[in-house]
């Protein structure tokens, strides 16, 4: 009936939704919405079909999603590429479409404690990992000659920074049919792009430098299409994938992705140059160092600075370590990284807590060990807050 008026209760739930405006929002909106409308079932496979772009359900076709997934494809030079709910659910999703019953990882040594939990989880459905150093080429090689599906690296490895050769470890890892896959977290694409280097898969923890401001968990897999899509289907059928804000939030981060990551590298060369000469450290770990074992190999692969992790290592483990936080006004221990602020963060107390004592000591992870992800604060005042923390030791 033309002239019926619905009562309160339809007006209530329907609303008035204004047209949409003739021009473009400077920003793209936040489509906060779980559900899609279709105009009819041709509409549906249309969409289906990708014929059109449009959303079907909750973030499968979110244009914050696809707006997020084509920033990260281009930066890291990928054909495509999928956002997650979580670092950890990208490698899920990638381990999981790619890996069968009955086939082998060879993984790098110095991992994520997270991610040396979750291959362990795999070996219940008869996928195997074993465990070698990545930086030691001949060894991948003679790892690999026991045949492998898959090589996992971190461009710069957590908590030591170690670089990987990943050219040489994509050409001997192709020369046996296996893929490789770089979380590529600690460089992020501002200074590496592994896809370049002949890698096939990389993943990040947006949460961290992309995201940068501690207020996001996402994460994301970049590869060619025909990896990407069995990935997003697996990660779609089990809820792996971020909400709409999420996306939204990691794509409004990523526009000042350049300006703070070259400040966090300026800073962290500073800082580590500076705490290589204290006489309360001990030891460095920064690729940017000519003292670090793997400098030549990250002037060949890193881009534009060395990244704004530094790692480094004080006499009396949980003692010293606890007598510096309490000495410290500006750094705060967080168990997380990348953020505009300068944190502190103990690998052997958090990432790496699950891996007994031995596993850590042969991995170098001690209870004097501290990482440090560097912020964008003047070099000056971070320099001043540790000195005075440290010279109290």
């Amino acid at each position: 009936m033309p002239d019926h008026k619905p009562q309160f209760g339809t007006r209530a739930a329907h609303g008035v939704r204004p047209p949409p405006p003739a021009n473009a929002p400077a920003r793209q909106p936040i489509y906060q919405s779980a559900g899609w409308s279709f105009r009819d079932l041709d509409e549906v496979d249309a969409i289906y079909d990708r014929a059109l772009p449009g959303g079907i359900y909750g973030s499968d076709g979110n244009p914050n999603l696809l707006e997020l997934e084509g920033t990260i494809a281009a930066l890291e030079g990928a054909p495509a590429a999928l956002a997650t709910s979580a670092g950890m659910a990208a490698l899920a999703a990638a381990f999981l479409s790619v890996l069968r019953t009955g086939e082998r990882v060879v993984a790098a040594r110095e991992l994520y404690g997270n991610t040396i939990r979750l291959l362990d989880h795999l070996s219940r459905f008869g996928i195997s990992t074993d465990y070698v150093d990545a930086c030691d080429v001949a060894a991948v090689e003679r790892a690999l000659g026991a045949g492998a599906r898959l090589v996992l690296v971190e461009t710069i490895s957590n908590p030591r920074l170690r670089v990987a050769d990943l050219p040489a470890l994509a050409r001997a890892a192709h020369e046996h049919g296996a893929l490789v896959l770089s979380d590529n977290t600690l460089a992020g694409p501002y200074h590496c792009r592994p896809l370049a280097h002949g890698v096939d898969m990389v993943m990040e923890s947006a949460t961290k430098f992309l995201a940068g401001h501690q207020d996001i968990v996402i994460g994301a897999l970049a590869a060619a299409a025909e990896l990407i899509e069995p990935a997003r289907v697996f990660a779609v059928r089990t809820g792996m994938v971020p909400g709409a804000f999420d996306a939204w939030l990691t794509s409004r981060s990523i526009e000042t992705l350049e300006v703070r990551a070259e400040r966090e590298a300026a800073n962290a060369l500073g800082l580590a140059q500076w705490l290589e000469s204290h006489p309360k450290v001990s030891r460095v770990h920064y690729p940017g160092l000519p003292s670090h074992a793997d400098h030549g190999v990250a002037r060949r692969l890193l881009e534009r600075g060395f990244g704004a992790m530094v790692s480094f290592e004080l006499d009396g483990g949980v003692r010293a370590v606890n007598a510096l936080l309490a000495g410290l006004r500006l750094i705060p221990l967080v168990l997380s990284f990348g953020g505009t602020q300068t944190t502190l963060s103990h690998p052997a107390k958090s990432s790496h807590r699950g891996l007994n004592e031995e596993t850590r000591r042969a991995l170098g992870i001690h209870d004097g060990l501290l990482r440090m992800s560097v912020g964008v604060e003047a070099l000056a005042d971070l320099q001043m807050d540790l000195d005075g923390a440290l010279r109290a030791l």
